[in-house]
């Protein structure tokens, strides 16, 4: 039988595209109105999509936040509200590991859980940017990055255990002995580490018919990769160029295996952003349309912080000068991959400065222009030669952009690559990956 495709849509109110709100006539109902999501959710669902990601952060005031509409509403509460209007949907919240308590995000996400009936997933954010500090009052905390994922480590250890520590069993609602929660029969936490501590039994299970929440992470380091090859069921990934995620998709598989795991049991997804026309010719017309609608100093910036070089160095009309990677030596391994990549991407296409910030609009995430065919013969070739399992979808402006993608689904169909109807109700199912029935 030849190999599904997974895919996820991420879950962007206006699109991917960093000007896809300019197409809205009213643009401000992107932040809160709760009938616009449950309709995008909705058109997921009837695409057959494997699941929503709702990527998550308070950076409000993060200038790269104050030009675009960012999520209002609490992600996992408004998944939970996505789940009374969805049956098969798979629903993936972003929580951080860097503030807050381990207890809190276990209860949430299990709260989620079993309002979708074992459809909820939990996205391991990992970064500990200034401002989610700030906007809970509490000090800025910079841990080195081995100290980060050992800090990380720890809050997932202590949502796993709070997830186990009342069993179903332990529910044994005796009315003639006046018992309704047997304590023999729990599993308390009792958990200390470096950073983070807990005691305790969470108020509900963290299991919906014996089935957990399915993980996720994100990440690039070689710390991000042993880390979500230990914990995650899915790895998001960011790479542009095949060999390149082909390589970390050998990597990430050999880690899940050293850890004990079979490593078909760990999905790994990289990003796709996708602009669908009638012609090549008429996706890239689409895309550069909007990509006039934006401010190019801003994007340069952008660019040049992201590559670890400076700004006034670059001109727009001119290529990137590659000798200021010389001349402005890094040991951060992700500013050092993104050189690798965006910089590679740019040589070889031998882009302009402007061109090289629209085509990054991505952040450096492979990205296809054309006809519904020329797409899914994309995703079936990294599908087919050891890249990936599957895509996490980026739609450039909704939910036109997604109505057009439902024609690259219907080629993958057509090709016997994608589900023409959803089998379970269960994300875990849906995703092919184990579930207590299988142990």
């Amino acid at each position: 039988m030849a190999k599904q495709i997974r895919l996820n849509l991420i879950f962007h109110t206006s699109g991917r595209h960093d000007a896809g709100w300019k197409a809205f006539e009213d643009p401000s109902i992107l932040v809160d109105d709760i009938d616009h999501q449950v309709g995008l959710a909705k058109r997921a669902e009837e695409a057959l999509f494997d699941a929503i990601f709702l990527p998550d952060t308070p950076e409000v005031l993060n200038p790269n936040f104050l030009r675009k509409p960012r999520r209002g509403l609490d992600p996992t509460v408004l998944l939970a509200a996505i789940a009374r209007e969805t049956n098969h949907l798979g629903l993936i919240s972003t929580q951080m590991t860097q503030i807050g308590y381990p207890y809190l995000v276990a209860r949430s996400i299990a709260t989620l859980h079993h309002v979708s009936k074992g459809r909820a997933g939990w996205n391991i954010v990992t970064s500990q940017d200034d401002e989610p500090f700030l906007a809970l009052g509490l000090p800025i905390e910079r841990l080195d990055r081995t100290e980060r994922y050992v800090k990380a480590s720890e809050f997932v250890e202590i949502v796993l255990a709070h997830w186990d520590s009342l069993p179903r069993e332990a529910i044994v609602a005796d009315k003639e002995g006046d018992v309704y929660i047997d304590k023999e029969l729990t599993r308390p936490v009792k958990y200390e580490g470096k950073y983070l501590k807990s005691e305790g039994v969470l108020q509900l299970t963290g299991r919906y018919k014996g089935d957990r929440p399915v993980l996720f992470q994100a990440g690039i380091s070689q710390q991000s990769r042993a880390f979500g090859a230990k914990y995650a069921d899915a790895l998001f990934t960011s790479q542009p160029d095949i060999e390149h995620d082909r390589k970390f998709y050998a990597e990430a598989k050999a880690l899940a295996k050293g850890y004990g795991r079979n490593p078909d049991d760990l999905v790994v997804l990289p990003g796709l952003y996708t602009v669908v026309g009638e012609s090549e010719a008429d996706a890239r017309k689409r895309k550069a349309e909007f990509d006039e609608l934006m401010e190019a100093t801003f994007l340069v910036n952008n660019l040049a912080k992201s590559l670890g070089i400076p700004a006034d160095k670059l001109d727009l009309n001119k290529e990137l000068p590659y000798s200021l990677f010389e001349e402005h030596p890094t040991d951060d391994d992700v500013i050092s991959y993104r050189r690798e990549n965006i910089g590679g991407v740019s040589r070889e296409n031998k882009f302009t400065v402007k061109q090289l910030v629209h085509h990054n609009l991505t952040r450096g995430q492979r990205a296809v222009f054309g006809t519904p065919e020329q797409i899914a013969d994309t995703i079936i070739e990294w599908r087919d030669s050891g890249v990936s399992d599957g895509f996490n979808v980026n739609i450039d402006v909704q939910p036109d952009g997604l109505d057009r993608f439902r024609d690259v689904i219907s080629v993958l169909q057509d090709r016997g690559r994608f589900r023409k109807e959803y089998e379970h109700d269960n994300f875990r199912k849906n995703y092919g990956l184990p579930t207590a029935a299988d142990n």
